[in-house]
């Protein structure tokens, strides 16, 4: 499948024109955009052509569906049941998702689920003439029925005057779209699912299943309506998750990338260090102020102008944030799907109703004011991880908006019942039959840490051998492993 990103910009006040050029280079971890994946199979009505679309209100919300089935875009399989189109919640709010069942067509009505919030793991890839696709063979639905949704509203085809702000109003918002979904598509209605997010995801993740697990306490009350949504495992790719160490990591990993070579001068470094532990003024200080008790909006927002411009922008130099074995601008991963998903006749087939759009400054703007970005969610997933759930969190090695370094630096500080046996552990080397030595890994209990060797932030598209297999053993509920 095509990869689908979201590359933003900042729109609105820029204490230097650099401001704005940083905000592109946020585009991609910021917001989610996807091409969808999906999950029909057994008890399903009778196929319908392309280009039909059904239109279905919910008995229970105040939502709607408008899809088209099997519209014959990008998944070619025989036998694969394909739906796309929109979730209307109301409020003029109407989300893109496409869903692709598995390829394991005999099995696909008992294959897991995956909601994936990212898009470089899909069935197709476009070809260099941007008008045609070629199947991709390490699709997730390989395994796994697989579901994608443009998210928020301005991202990919989603469209509507409302929007989040945030990752809780964001989190309140899938939770209504799957209720939908799974009202149309009853027969998948309770499965467990694998919740598989990249960048941004690293806020995203731990909101969503925080959210889902009090909504469904709430439907065991008898307080609200609706169906359980039980999410049994939680992918994190390149996550955004902890700020404060990500930003702190800047200079060491600029300085000493594992594996690969410096880009970042003596004096450089040296003024970086500075900005990050300046007393008062400094990143590290404005973070804590955003992320303690007293922390509002605008302190947050203020912490992400000086730790951007002054940490993040100048220790990354000239390189590309998603892969730093490469200058801007990076010729990988490919945008040939932007002008894909422009074609008049592919939008009809599968429904979309506006114009792709990469990019949203409005969305940036709103997360960034409201101090999202700059907020931690490790508690929250310090917590899931003390409820036992499986959960993932994994890194491109090339990787520097969402560095490995940073992420293990976090995964080192979270607490949770497992947090000295993680500080203790060493990492394991994970090597794939066929494709040799793709990570090292540090597993502890139902948690797992894992660098991907070559892999730069869309981890899947750099090592999509290994990536498929990694879901496999995730839908196992196995640690991580060579095979």
């Amino acid at each position: 499948m095509a990869q689908i990103t979201s590359i933003t910009t900042r729109d609105g006040p820029k204490p230097q024109a650099v401001m704005f050029e940083l905000g592109i280079m946020w585009a991609r971890i910021l917001i989610t955009v996807t091409l969808v994946l999906s999950v029909l199979t057994a008890n399903l009505p009778a196929l319908v052509s392309p280009d039909v679309k059904r239109s279905i209100a919910s008995r229970t919300f105040n939502t709607s569906l408008r899809t088209v089935e099997n519209s014959g875009i990008c998944e070619t399989t025989p036998g694969v049941h394909t739906v796309s189109g929109y979730i209307d919640i109301g409020n003029g709010e109407n989300y893109f998702f496409w869903f692709f069942s598995s390829r394991q067509t005999k099995k696909a009505s008992k294959a897991p689920w995956v909601l994936w919030f990212g898009g470089e793991n899909g069935p197709c890839r476009v070809n260099p003439d941007q008008k045609t696709t070629t199947i991709n063979h390490n699709s997730w639905n390989e395994v796994a029925n697989v579901m994608y949704i443009d998210q928020p509203i301005g991202t990919g085809f989603s469209h509507g005057a409302k929007n989040a702000d945030n990752s809780k109003e964001a989190a309140s918002k899938i939770w209504v779209m799957l209720q939908a979904f799974f009202e149309r598509y009853s027969a998948y209605e309770g499965r467990e699912l694998i919740l598989a997010l990249g960048g941004y995801g690293g806020h995203y993740g731990p909101e969503f299943v925080t959210y889902f697990d009090s909504q469904n306490n709430l439907i065991r009350l008898g307080t609200i309506k609706g169906g359980a949504i039980s999410v049994g495992a939680l992918m994190i790719s390149g996550g955004w998750i902890d700020p404060a160490a990500q930003y702190a990591s800047y200079p060491e990993f600029a300085a000493h990338p594992p594996g690969y070579s410096p880009f970042i001068s003596n004096s450089v470094f040296n003024q970086v260090t500075t900005s990050l532990h300046i007393s008062g003024g400094g990143c590290l200080d404005r973070l804590k102020g955003c992320n303690s008790a007293a922390g509002i909006d605008i302190f947050c927002y203020n912490a992400y102008l000086i730790c951007t411009e002054f940490v993040f922008a100048p220790a990354l130099g000239d390189r590309d944030p998603y892969d730093i074995r490469s200058k801007l601008p990076s010729p990988l991963p490919p945008s040939g799907y932007m002008f894909y998903l422009q074609q008049p006749e592919v939008q009809k087939a599968i429904g979309a109703e506006v114009k792709y759009s990469e990019c949203s400054p409005n969305v940036f703007n709103n997360f960034i004011r409201d101090g999202d970005f700059t907020r931690t969610l490790l508690p929250q997933l310090g917590a899931l991880a003390n409820s036992k759930l499986k959960i993932l969190v994994w890194y491109g090695d090339a990787d520097y908006i969402s560095n490995w370094v940073g992420g293990l630096a976090f995964s080192r500080e979270m607490e949770w019942y497992g947090k000295d046996m993680f500080r203790k552990a060493s990492f394991e080397d994970v090597k794939i039959s066929g494709v040799g030595g793709v990570g090292e890994v540090i597993n502890v209990d139902n948690f797992s840490f894992l660098r991907v060797f070559e892999a730069g932030h869309e981890v899947s598209f750099y090592q999509s051998v290994a990536s498929l297999e990694f879901l496999k053993q995730v839908i196992a509920k196995q640690q991580i492993h060579s095979v």
